[in-house]
């Protein structure tokens, strides 16, 4: 008998010492659909947009090298009139607050959150742009903004640069009307002004650079000695066309596709 309870005693400590590890294990266990895993793989460069003294400086160091570059051309004395073009998102105005929502909500973008996002009017401007975009003025320029939002976003889009006391009107604002590319805006400016810089987030703010990520990254090789010239560039960790640019299928398949063809992507030191 005496037995019999030592063996019991012995069986429940070891049940219940097993349930103990099994709810560690379970609190050191993240669970979520690869939809989740898709928006958390932004978190640290969300976080690098939004809180870091880095990426602020870098933002007001591509404004204070754009403005040099215009005065720099100004001083060339073209026959045509002055002008920069500008991206609008991640250059003049900050949307990262709705990556931020897409994290904490576990999802990604959509157009649905991004008209939400779109007609509350509420993104900020960038640290530096405003001043940038009166520099150029005050200095004989003006500032067209080509954006791919879409002809039906114009209304929200100008009225939220008014808000944030940008210098913008009809004219000077170009949106997307078909092709995401934006050559053909960028040449029919180029018709009537001398433009002394481009700023933007996306290589294809500058050049339509191609569909894959080889090809990306030799014609900005090709055009190395432009960066920090004629187009100046802000760091988006976070989105744009160069993750598509990973695998042709990339938009074809779910979540848990996308995700496997980002760790492809990846090169290790020991590979």
């Amino acid at each position: 008998m005496k037995s019999f309870r030592k063996l019991l005693c012995i069986y429940i400590i070891v049940i219940f010492t097993g349930i103990i590890h099994a709810g560690s294990a379970d609190a050191d266990t993240v669970q979520m659909t690869y939809e989740s895993l898709q928006s958390q793989q932004t978190v640290l460069g969300t976080v690098w947009m939004q809180t870091s003294a880095e990426y602020r400086a870098s933002v007001y160091q591509v404004f204070n090298f754009a403005k040099s570059r215009f005065i720099e051309e100004k001083s060339k004395n073209y026959e045509k009139k002055l002008a920069v073009i500008v991206d609008i998102d991640e250059t003049v105005l900050d949307n990262i607050s709705t990556q931020a929502e897409y994290i904490k909500e576990g999802k990604n973008f959509s157009p649905k959150a991004w008209d939400e996002w779109r007609k509350a009017e509420k993104a900020a401007a960038m640290p530096g742009a405003v001043d940038f975009v009166n520099f150029i003025y005050e200095n004989g320029g003006e500032v067209f903004y080509i954006t791919n939002r879409k002809e039906a976003e114009r209304k929200n889009t100008l009225d939220n640069l008014l808000k944030e006391k940008f210098k913008a009107d009809n004219k000077h604002l170009i949106m997307k009307t078909g092709e995401s590319s934006k050559e053909s805006r960028r040449n029919q400016i180029e018709v009537d002004y001398h433009v002394a810089a481009y700023l933007g987030d996306d290589i294809n703010d500058f050049i339509d650079a191609g569909a894959t990520a080889e090809e990306r990254r030799r014609k900005v090789d090709e055009l190395s000695k432009e960066f920090g010239k004629k187009y100046f560039i802000i760091p988006n960790p976070v989105y744009g066309s160069f993750e598509a640019a990973i695998n042709s299928d990339y938009y074809k398949t779910d979540y848990r596709g996308r995700t496997q063809m980002r760790e492809n992507s990846l090169k290790g030191w020991k590979e």
